[in-house]
């Protein structure tokens, strides 16, 4: 989140990925921060282990790239 926050606070496009457990926390810091319109990728909750978390990750890219970019995900 802080990594998000100091990206956007010198305009450079950011997305926050959260498990589903904290994106209501995720949600607060930006609202927080004045950055209500941070983009935020849910993923499920856990994480899992190493192998599981890079699967998800691979299932969100297209979002967070889409989110960052302002274009349509699929």
């Amino acid at each position: 989140m802080l990594d998000a926050v100091n990206f956007e606070d010198t305009n450079k496009p950011a997305a926050v990925v959260a498990t589903t457990n904290f994106l209501r926390l995720a949600g607060s810091i930006a609202g927080a921060n004045k950055l209500a319109d941070l983009p935020l990728v849910s993923i499920p909750h856990p994480l899992g282990n190493r192998e599981q978390a890079a699967e998800r990750a691979r299932d969100v890219a297209a979002q967070v790239v889409a989110a960052i970019t302002g274009e349509k995900g699929n």
